[in-house]
């Protein structure tokens, strides 16, 4: 199953496309022509919420934009801008893309809003190749062109950074977008953005231009670069004086939220410790406790038995004492004994067998 996006760049992504600058920038320059003539994207605004439900949160992040068409006020179209940043390119991306399309037409039905044009792009930087493919193509070549008909049939367009020169990237007019692209192109090389940090950080020098998102740039770079602090302040000494204290300030700021966490999961940890060790002493007690009752109960088991013991025995005694009293005082015979007592004949010649052998305690008294 494909990962979810990971969030560093999920975060940069609607950092950058979500500011309405970057994306006319986006749109304007990097749309077909043939599309970009009937837009009016000085009417360009942005839809709040998005169509990823959780079963596509795991393929795509997105930001939709709506804009009317030039000729026809009354009708307007959606843009999604789709990310995908996973380095595995999908395999049938089409069928992700129509859950999507489904999933916001189905939206605007229960709004009871008319059903509006979207137009999906996918923005990727991941490492693997990705080509376009026709949905069509995913079938077997040889099935007959009366069945296309059947077959959904809608297109995306894509922008795959990774593979986007960077004189390209520089050509495109000044703005944030170049920014953008750049950091996005070599964000899986950290080391080449950290030694070409003027030609990353270009046209930024002005704070008032976009402070905000020079802090979500270095932000993002942190995350995904392991760097020393000493080597942190080498590289950025050669930045202008306002971008310098910019990576001051979000390095600093990084910190502070890594020392912060690292000081909730050290008393997570601690807690946690605290908590084994109270319940181990418990498991303890009641182990002890256990063992005492069960030392209890052995010891009563115990003396029960001695006790049953020691009254079989009396009743033993008992028994034999009137079997002699019988015999030697009323000078009855076994056969007369046995039907007074009750018992078996054999045991009664038995005992006066061996009454020679009995302790004198069985000897029949006077009383």
């Amino acid at each position: 199953m494909p990962k979810k996006p990971s969030k560093p760049h999920d975060e940069f992504f609607k950092a950058a496309f979500g500011r309405k600058d970057v994306a006319l920038e986006y749109l304007e320059q990097l749309l077909p022509a043939a599309i970009l003539a009937e837009l009016d994207l000085s009417k360009l605004s942005k839809v709040n919420g998005s169509y990823t439900s959780p079963s596509l949160q795991e393929f795509f992040s997105d930001l939709v934009y709506e804009c009317p068409l030039k000729n026809a006020h009354d009708l307007t179209v959606r843009i999604s801008l789709l990310f995908e940043h996973k380095s595995s390119v999908p395999t049938y991306p089409h069928f992700q893309l129509l859950r999507y399309l489904v999933e916001a037409w189905e939206d605007q039905i229960k709004q009871k809003k008319s059903l509006t044009p979207i137009i999906p792009i996918i923005i990727y930087h991941g490492e693997e190749t990705w080509k376009v493919r026709k949905l069509s193509e995913y079938f077997d070549p040889k099935l007959p062109a009366t069945l296309l008909p059947f077959m959904p049939d809608f297109t995306y367009l894509l922008t795959n950074v990774v593979d986007m020169p960077e004189q390209s990237i520089m050509a495109l007019q000044r703005g944030l977008l170049v920014n953008t692209l750049l950091m996005m192109k070599y964000i899986h090389d950290p080391t080449y953005i950290w030694q070409n940090l003027l030609t990353i950080f270009t046209n930024l020098q002005d704070p008032s231009n976009a402070q905000d998102f020079t802090l979500t740039m270095f932000a993002y770079l942190l995350k995904n670069s392991e760097l020393a602090v000493e080597d942190f302040h080498k590289y950025i000494e050669i930045l202008p004086k306002s971008l310098n204290e910019d990576a001051m300030t979000t390095y600093e700021m990084i910190e502070k939220r890594v020392e912060s966490k690292y000081d909730k999961i050290l008393a997570e940890e601690r807690e946690k410790t605290m908590e084994s060790l109270r319940s181990a002493a418990k498991a303890n007690k009641r182990a002890e406790e256990e063992r005492i009752r069960a030392e209890e109960e052995r010891i009563r088991a115990e003396e029960a038995s001695a006790r049953a013991e020691e009254e079989q025995k009396r009743a033993e005694n008992e028994r034999v004492r009137m079997i002699l009293r019988l015999h030697k005082l009323m000078q009855l015979g076994p056969t007369e004994i046995a039907d007074i007592t009750g018992n078996e004949i054999s045991y009664i010649e038995e005992v006066l067998n061996k009454q020679e052998e009995i302790n004198t305690d069985f000897e029949p008294t006077d009383n």
